[in-house]
């Protein structure tokens, strides 16, 4: 018998195929781009033609959020385990802090491609690498206003490589540093504005004590930024009277079990946590108590990095809407 000839056709490729061939293609062109715009190179114009054509791909960190005529955002940016949130309003930037060794990158690239180019304030909660490590690149590619820092005592500031090229950095961009205190008011827009709660006395013996403690109000509604601050600055806080409540709370610590008391959540009552931490992280945060803690003290829905990834809450200063990168729920 004679064997049968097969039919060899050849196959047209999938759409799907065509368009990732497309994307991986765009995203390659995209990161010349990138470095050429690292070097200056490139005009504002094709700058803003090349965020254009990221988002439409759907390229670059994740979630691109619009914001709309009279909104603000609340940034909480993965970078692992450290701290990273970016405040947007209409017309002002406030990163604060940046996170550890080689997250820079990670921040950069997010800041960019909300085609953020000047940073009107960075806020240094405290000088813990997990915070800090890498703000110096960060100020290097950014137009920056002031940077806000902690008053520490002489014993505790640091002397290790990043601070001091921090220093040095901020000498030679010529960026002014406002060593802040409990009391001052940042106004953003006329109905946004940054109130600095914390550190309230210069004598603790634990550095995370001396983060600052930001409250970002806009309208009606509230966020807490907390750095590392622990139990004896927590309780501090409340104890001074000033108001702490707030509808979202950036979880000290990374969900520590030596912060997040049970009196400062309750005096905070936050409505959404958000806890900036690695996954599989060493330290296991956030611990499990924290979490029923926050749901103790009426906290109804909490994210975290390590599940969730980049974090993005909008307001209008009535309404809340938060949008993740990943839909996962946290797991205990």
């Amino acid at each position: 018998m004679k064997p049968t000839k097969l039919n060899h056709r050849k196959r047209r490729p999938s759409t799907k195929l065509i368009v990732n061939t497309i994307k991986n293609t765009a995203r390659f062109v995209l990161l010349v781009i990138a470095l050429i715009i690292g070097a200056g190179e490139l005009s504002s114009g094709v700058l803003t033609k090349s965020l254009e054509i990221a988002r439409a791909l759907d390229c670059g960190p994740k979630p691109y959020v619009e914001l709309a005529e009279g909104e603000s955002s609340v940034s909480f940016i993965d970078i692992g385990q450290g701290d990273c949130e970016l405040i947007r309003t209409t017309n002002h930037n406030v990163l604060i802090d940046s996170g550890d060794v080689h997250m820079a990158g990670v921040v950069i690239n997010f800041l960019r491609h909300l085609g953020i180019t000047k940073l009107d304030m960075v806020i240094i909660t405290h000088p813990h690498d997990d915070h800090y490590a890498e703000m110096a690149d960060v100020l290097e590619r950014f137009d920056v206003g002031q940077v806000i820092m902690p008053r520490l005592p002489d014993d505790m500031v640091p002397t290790d490589y990043n601070y001091v090229n921090l220093m040095r950095t901020l000498e030679k961009l010529e960026i002014p540093i406002r060593y802040t205190k409990a009391g001052e008011c940042f106004v953003l827009e006329d109905d946004c504005h940054i109130d600095i709660l914390s550190p309230i006395y210069d004598d603790y013996d634990d550095m995370n004590n001396f983060s600052i403690v930001a409250r970002f109000v806009h309208g009606e509604r509230s966020f807490l930024f907390t750095g590392d601050l622990e139990r004896m600055g927590e309780l501090d806080l409340v104890e001074s009277g000033v108001e702490i409540k707030s509808d979202v709370l950036k979880v000290p610590h990374h969900g520590s079990a030596n912060s997040s008391s049970e009196e400062f959540l309750s005096a905070v009552s936050p409505e959404i946590a958000v806890i900036s931490a690695g996954a599989d992280n060493s330290f296991q945060h956030p611990r499990t108590a924290v979490i029923y803690r926050l749901k103790d003290a009426g906290c109804s829905t909490t994210y975290s990095t390590s599940n969730n990834g980049n974090v993005v809450i909008v307001t209008n200063g009535t309404d809340l809407r938060v949008v993740v990168e990943k839909n996962y729920a946290l797991v205990l």
